[in-house]
């Protein structure tokens, strides 16, 4: 008798926990999706014309190749500055601008390159560089800044430094040469 009972009863528990769990449960918190006639709102994507992208977007590098760039020289205006005591060295040359930015105003000594500019290291951006994508800025990364200054104006030179894209650390470019004002 037992046996038959064990037996029953397990077979209602049994039976009892497939009906619970086939029941449709509705969760009033939960986003679902829905067909449009049953949804609220549009129903739809507000721009029609407009793709809705969701996480991130895979950028694409338009430089391919390493470059060099030799600052100062012929063809080469070096804005003045307002005074020895500007924060900014900037040379142009055609489209290619490439500009020096101090924290303070520079003295005779060596700066760091660096992403932003502090007491002992100066910043360097270059747009349009050559053999490069045009519109393209470029920013320093690596390398050393030798300013010397004097009564007249700012000189700086520099060797070798290593700039990159704000997203992307290749390809690079090289800038060598001088900047000043006077």
């Amino acid at each position: 008798m037992k046996k038959q009972f064990l037996i029953i009863s397990g077979f209602a528990i049994i039976t009892s926990a497939l009906i619970f769990s086939c029941a449709k449960k509705k969760d009033n918190g939960a986003i679902t999706p829905t067909y449009k006639e049953e949804a609220t709102g549009t129903g739809g994507n507000p721009n029609v014309g407009n793709q809705t992208v969701t996480g991130t977007a895979t950028l694409t590098n338009p430089a391919t190749q390493n470059s060099n760039l030799t600052v100062g020289g012929s063809g080469w205006s070096n804005p003045t500055c307002s005074s020895t005591f500007s924060t900014t060295l900037k040379g142009i040359n055609g489209g290619i601008d490439v500009t020096l930015t101090f924290a303070f105003p520079p003295s005779t000594g060596s700066y760091a390159i660096a992403a932003s500019p502090n007491a002992s290291s100066c910043s360097m951006v270059v747009t349009n560089a050559p053999n490069q994508p045009a519109g393209i800025v470029w920013y320093g990364k690596t390398g050393s800044v030798a300013v010397t200054t004097t009564s007249n104006g700012i000189s700086a030179s520099f060797t070798g430094i290593l700039c990159t894209q704000q997203n992307f650390n290749f390809p690079t470019v090289g800038v060598s040469g001088s900047l000043g004002c006077n």
